[in-house]
């Protein structure tokens, strides 16, 4: 009997229409299986099923998907999760929810990193309105720490603070436009590092496919970031070689989070390699892949028959 893959993958970057039909006919050439295009985020959950349209996805064998659900608007509650959640007891799900949820916030990502044994930046989790917390953390974090989004992306949102003043007025200030008072901020040592150093590695289940480093962008010259995404589709950015030491930490990383399709930024700091960052949308950029030969829908027929 076929297999039944599910699959759900939108036009973006290197996925156009004629690569996502590609990746599906490689797929019904390698395994014996029908490809059935479904978004489960158009799908709802009745008892323990889930469903889209008359399609119960429990009936599936794999559910590959590989897009975005929006973290900064989840909050307490995410409709999509449910959805995954009431697939995985029948199906194997790329990626699974609680992966997708780890990785989309990094405070999560960081702690499951850390108990992981993985060389994490330090980080920590504050009350917004906890004054007294806020000034034991940054100096603990030696007077130099940064405010980062727990949801963010691209670097944006990113702030140095070297002084207290700065810390918590800058608090302060976010505070004036927040309805919730009790806001939960993440704040992270800020580690002195070599920024030609920065290297991001890509990883597909327990496999580190490329790296890539990115030239500096914005007008801050401590953090890459790229404010206006004006390397969206990574053109600037240079395939590099993984050292050793990054290639197994990406790798163990990536099977601390489990979620199927990852990617971790690295800084190089006095101590040696630290990550700082999780990607769940790793760049997937062409020229970076043609330089590695990687075969991205091949990678992706190796997950969906790991599998199986």
């Amino acid at each position: 009997m076929k297999k039944k893959i599910g699959f759900c993958k939108k036009e973006q970057g290197i996925f156009t229409q004629a690569y996502i039909r590609h990746i599906k006919d490689t797929l019904r050439a390698q395994v014996d299986c029908d490809v059935i295009d479904v978004d489960f985020r158009e799908g709802y959950v009745l008892n323990d099923k889930a469903f889209v349209g008359d399609i119960c996805l429990n009936d599936l064998d794999v559910y590959f998907w590989h897009d975005t659900v929006h973290p900064s608007q989840w909050h307490a509650d995410n409709h999509f999760l449910h959805v995954l959640k009431a697939m995985e007891s029948d199906v194997a799900v790329i990626n699974t929810a609680e992966s997708t949820r780890i990785v989309n916030d990094k405070f999560l990502s960081h702690m499951t990193l850390k108990k992981a044994g993985l060389p994490v930046g330090d980080f920590a989790l504050v009350r917004a309105d906890d004054r007294d917390a806020l000034k034991s953390v940054f100096m603990q974090y030696e007077q130099d720490v940064l405010l980062k989004p727990r949801f963010g992306g691209w670097g944006i949102g990113i702030v140095r603070a070297q002084s207290v003043d700065v810390l918590l007025s800058t608090v302060e200030y976010m505070l004036s436009f927040a309805e919730r008072k009790h806001h939960s901020l993440l704040v992270e040592r800020f580690h002195k590092n070599d920024l030609s150093k920065w290297i991001s590695v890509v990883v597909f289940g327990g496999k580190a496919l490329f790296a890539y480093q990115k030239p500096l962008i914005g007008e801050a010259d401590w953090k890459i970031y790229d404010p206006d995404r004006i390397d969206g589709r990574g053109r600037l950015s240079m395939c590099v070689a993984i050292p050793d030491e990054v290639r197994a930490s990406a790798v163990a990383a990536q099977k601390a989070i489990g979620k199927d399709i990852i990617g971790f930024d690295f800084i190089y700091t006095e101590d040696g390699y630290k990550i700082v960052d999780e990607n769940g949308r790793p760049g997937l950029y062409a020229h970076c892949l043609e330089e590695a030969r990687i075969d991205v829908a091949q990678e992706i027929v190796n997950l969906v028959r790991s599998k199986l």
